[in-house]
C-alpha cells in the first residue's frame, strides 16, 4: 500500500512539475512574441519625399550635415538611376531572348552574368552611400542611422531604398 502511494506522490510530482514547465514555456513565448511585435512595429517606414527632412529630424541633423546627406544622396541616386537602368535593359535582352523560337543559352548565360555584376554593383553603390552617411555622423546619429537601414532590409536581404527624384526641396 505505501508502495502504491509513493508511486502516486511521484507521478502527481511529475505531473506538477511537467504542469510548471509548460506554464513557463508559454509566458516565455508570449513575453518573445510581444517583444518581437514591438520591435517589429518600431520600425521606421522610409517617406518616399522628403527625405532630406526625415533624416534631418531622425538624426537631428545640423545644417552642414543635411548638406553633405543631399550631396550623398543626389550622387548615389544618380549612380543607381543608371545601374538600375542597365539592369531593366538586361532583363529585356533576357526575356527577349527566352521568347526567341531557339534562344540561345550562351547567350542567356552571358545575360545572366551581365545582371549579376550589375547587380553587385548596385549593391557595393548602396554599401558606399551608407558608409558615407556613416562617415558624417556622430555616434548617436550612427546608431538611429544603423537601425533606419535595418528597418530598410526586406526578407530578401535586399536594401529597399526610396525613390526620390527631387534633391533641391529637401
Amino acid at each position: 500500500m505505501q508502495k502504491n502511494i509513493k508511486i502516486l506522490l511521484g507521478i502527481i510530482g511529475l505531473l506538477v512539475l511537467l504542469n510548471l514547465t509548460i506554464v513557463g514555456t508559454i509566458l516565455y513565448r508570449k513575453n518573445e512574441v510581444t517583444r518581437y511585435k514591438s520591435q517589429e512595429n518600431s520600425q521606421k517606414v522610409l517617406p518616399t519625399k522628403r527625405l532630406g527632412r526625415f533624416f534631418k529630424e531622425e538624426l537631428n541633423l545640423s545644417n552642414k550635415q543635411q548638406r553633405a546627406f543631399q550631396a550623398i544622396r543626389q550622387k548615389y541616386h544618380q549612380n543607381s538611376d543608371m545601374l538600375l537602368e542597365k539592369m531593366d535593359e538586361n532583363r529585356n535582352d533576357i526575356l527577349t531572348e527566352l521568347g526567341k523560337e531557339t534562344s540561345d543559352t550562351m547567350n542567356l548565360k552571358k545575360l545572366s552574368k551581365d545582371l549579376g555584376f550589375l547587380h553587385t554593383e548596385l549593391k557595393n553603390l548602396t554599401m558606399n552611400y551608407y558608409l558615407d552617411m556613416k562617415g558624417i555622423c556622430n555616434e548617436k546619429q550612427k546608431e538611429k542611422l544603423f537601425q533606419i537601414f535595418k528597418s530598410m532590409v526586406n526578407v530578401n536581404g535586399d536594401i529597399s531604398m526610396p525613390e526620390e527624384k527631387n534633391y533641391k526641396n529637401n
